[in-house]
């Protein structure tokens, strides 16, 4: 039984969470997944695993060691990379992201790509939910701000950054007034995103600080291309990115609003499951869809995946 092996196996069963989902995976018996994990902690002298009767958790050790597995396992697929010819690309590329940066962004981009390799299937998932990219089969994801979840599970590169900007349309303005400071959005309408019936609150820079607002909510959506339709139709104020607004901004259906203040800016990302081995598809989508959307979102550094 060789230590490699097992060190696959572990970082499987620290990713599903259990002995019986890291054996259908792979394709073996429980006792065989039992076996491997006795083999490497008896390598590395200690319990890597807390077991109970529903879920295994990693020890202090047993996370040192996954970070190291994660480590080889992306050297061992980028050499396996390396050994694969360009031009021998195919197969079946799951890609998920957000639903405007998707289609927007990451749409025409992975469309590019496919013309690039016509013997890759690109499979495009436009959500707004985060999904479990080990359990739905998912080779990458777009997404924006920070990553909740198992981060033990994720390989993550910022590939943008985003603004967020304040507009309204000129017929909103003139009805409303405009607002000269960040306070007096406390007397307006606003339009914003929630999720389950609760609008995300607004943050911005004062000086050293940071303040967090919460304005009267007029229109709420979990739908961003919805937001900036009733912006335009004059249902209030709303904060959106500005590679969204700025088609709007220029044909003057929407003005900035508090244009001295500064945006707030968030990263977007590029995600791949960790224990996910890195073939040639994948790596060179990672790259291709990095530069597209640093490109086309705000340019900035990639970092290497």
């Amino acid at each position: 039984m060789g230590r490699f092996d097992s060190l696959l196996v572990f970082a499987r069963v620290a990713v599903l969470g259990s002995f019986a989902a890291a054996a259908r995976d792979l394709g073996m018996s429980p006792a065989m997944v039992g076996n491997h994990i006795r083999n490497i902690e008896t390598w590395f002298g200690g319990p890597l695993l807390l077991r109970t009767t529903r879920r295994q958790s990693l020890t202090d050790l047993g996370q040192l060691v996954l970070t190291r597995v994660h480590e080889l396992l992306d050297g061992m697929s980028q050499l396996d990379a390396m050994a694969e010819r360009p031009e021998r690309l195919a197969g079946v590329l799951r890609i998920t992201a957000p639903t405007a940066i998707g289609r927007y962004h990451v749409g025409p981009a992975a469309r590019a790509f496919s013309a690039l390799h016509p013997d890759v299937n690109v499979e495009l998932r436009l959500s707004d939910s985060i999904e479990d990219m080990v359990k739905e089969g998912l080779d990458l994801a777009i997404r924006n701000g920070p990553t909740p979840g198992n981060e033990a599970s994720l390989i993550v590169r910022v590939i943008a950054r985003q603004t967020l900007v304040l507009v309204a349309s000129p017929a909103y303005l003139e009805r409303a007034g405009e607002p000269m400071i960040v306070y007096d959005l406390m007397r307006h309408r606003t339009v914003r995103y929630s999720r389950y019936g609760r609008p995300r609150s607004w943050l911005f820079h004062t000086g050293s600080d940071i303040v967090q607002i919460d304005p009267p909510a007029g229109f709420m959506a979990d739908h961003i291309e919805t937001l900036l339709d009733a912006a335009r139709d004059g249902s209030g104020i709303a904060r959106l990115p500005s590679w969204l607004v700025a088609a709007a901004i220029s044909d003057g259906s929407l003005r900035l609003v508090l244009p001295a203040q500064p945006p707030l800016v968030f990263d977007t990302y590029l995600v791949r499951p960790a224990a996910t081995a890195l073939s040639a598809r994948v790596t060179a989508a990672a790259d291709y869809l990095a530069a597209a959307l640093a490109r086309s979102i705000a340019i900035i550094e990639p970092d290497p995946i």
